[in-house]
């Protein structure tokens, strides 16, 4: 069974450390696939080994990271192969193209688009404009009407859903939940459920990296007092 193990440090996991455990795990079994992961995006805590396995033991496209074993939490994630596409569309139809995101499933509409509504596909430069490039920038967010298998999505199909914008008013909560703290602050960055963003405290004037919790609410990665 092909399972990486690397030692996590008692903080919160990011995508980005997912990504790099990720790229390890496939480099030792010859596979350079593109890790599908927001590198801002903040998952638990862990003190013990991150475990990346594949979900499908047939497929590198689908990977699983876990936390300790038996696993105290785990996620799934996608990979894409990019030389395998290259090599299929051809060099010539190539300097024409661009890989443009296009929905994988029937999206319905209020649906909050996850990773797997999507897939990467190459398409024209007429077809790719004002289309995404990038998965990121679409996970997380609602559809804003309702979306058929293999359509391009592009900005007016899709509804901003964050739960922080930049210049909101937020609520600093920290403490445990026997103690808890609360103070003003204002959001200097957007962010997701989950997402980093930098927060200013209205009273201090400090500026520190928080978690989003809830729309709204942030919980401080540092001190701010």
């Amino acid at each position: 069974m092909n399972i990486q193990m690397l030692c996590a440090e008692e903080r919160l996991i990011f995508g980005a450390d997912i990504k790099k455990i990720a790229q390890s795990y496939l480099a030792e079994n010859g596979i350079y696939n593109e890790i599908l992961v927001s590198e801002k995006r903040a998952y638990f805590s862990c003190n013990e080994q991150m475990f990346i396995t594949q979900k499908n033991p047939s497929s590198w496209y689908t990977l699983q990271a876990s936390c300790g074993e038996p696993a105290r939490w785990s996620i799934s994630f996608r990979t894409q192969d990019n030389a395998l596409e290259t090599q299929q569309i051809g060099h010539d139809n190539l300097s024409n193209s661009v890989q443009i995101v296009f929905t994988k499933l029937n999206i319905p509409k209020g649906k909050v688009i996850e990773l797997d509504d999507l897939v990467m596909k190459w398409a024209d430069f007429g077809t790719a404009r004002d289309a995404y490039i990038k998965l990121d920038n679409i996970v997380g967010q609602k559809a804003k009407r309702n979306l058929s298998r293999d359509t391009v999505i592009k900005a007016r199909h899709i509804l901003a859903n964050n739960a922080v914008n930049k210049n909101d008013a937020v609520l600093i909560i920290s403490g445990s939940a026997a103690i808890r703290i609360v103070a003003y602050g204002e959001a200097l960055s957007d962010g997701k459920v989950g997402d980093m963003v930098l927060v200013r405290n209205s009273s201090s004037l400090k500026q520190f990296k928080a978690i989003v919790t809830a729309e709204k609410k942030v919980s401080p990665l540092t001190n701010i007092n």
